[in-house]
This record gives C-alpha cells, sequence and structure tokens, in this order.
C-alpha cells in the first residue's frame, strides 16, 4: 500500500490508491486518503482528483506560485488545445488544478453542444 500511497501523492489522483486483482478489488482506507490528502497539502499541492471529473482542495489560505496568467495559458494550450493521448517520453501529465477541470470543462461543452456545471461544497 505504501507504493500506492507514493504514486497517489506525486500524481495528485486519489484513484491510484485503488487496486485490483482478478478476485477483488481494494479501496484505500480514511486513513490512507488523509495521509495522502496531508502529504499533498504539505508540500504546497493543495489540488488532489478523484477520476476525471471530481478535484479536491485543501484552501491553503495563502497565494500559491501556480495561481497566475502563465499557469492558465499552460492548462489551456496541454489541456484544452492539445487532446492527443500522452506519448512516452513526452511532457508529463500538469498536476491537479482548477484551471484543468475548467479547460476539460470547456472541451466537453464545446464536443457535445452541451451545458456544463461545476458544484463546489
Amino acid at each position: 500500500m505504501a507504493a500506492l500511497q507514493a504514486q497517489a501523492i506525486a500524481s495528485g489522483d486519489l484513484i491510484d490508491l485503488v487496486s485490483s486483482s482478478t478476485s477483488a478489488t481494494v479501496y484505500p482506507t480514511d486513513e490512507t486518503i488523509l495521509s495522502v490528502l496531508q502529504a499533498r497539502f504539505r508540500a504546497d499541492l493543495p489540488y488532489t482528483r478523484i477520476g476525471a471529473s471530481n478535484l479536491v482542495v485543501i484552501n491553503p489560505y495563502k497565494t500559491l506560485a501556480n495561481v497566475n496568467e502563465v499557469a492558465a495559458k499552460d492548462y489551456e494550450e496541454r489541456s484544452y488545445k492539445d487532446t492527443s493521448l500522452p506519448l512516452p517520453g513526452a511532457n508529463p501529465p500538469l498536476p491537479p488544478h482548477p484551471f484543468d477541470l475548467a479547460a476539460r470543462m470547456y472541451l466537453l461543452m464545446r464536443r457535445r453542444n452541451e451545458s456544463q456545471s461545476v458544484l463546489f461544497r
């Protein structure tokens, strides 16, 4: 489980904590999820994905370096305009961020010609 936890901390996706075999699917404990969220928060990475359409944000109560026009443009270029599959050796995927979620939602809206919505709780 430690390897899955390290992978989830690095990728920013809690789905990496789920493991499965031919006989069973093993879901993470609450303590494991909390540990990943705490590790990312301490590293100034308050954004964590749960799959493709959910984002957990732990408010750091400070300004982060990745909340600026340059970061927004990078997410626009890589999450909205470049829809190709990632190739080995290419740029690693961008970390979870509200800019990424917004860009992917806008892409779906344009492709499907359907309204999209965001729920904050």
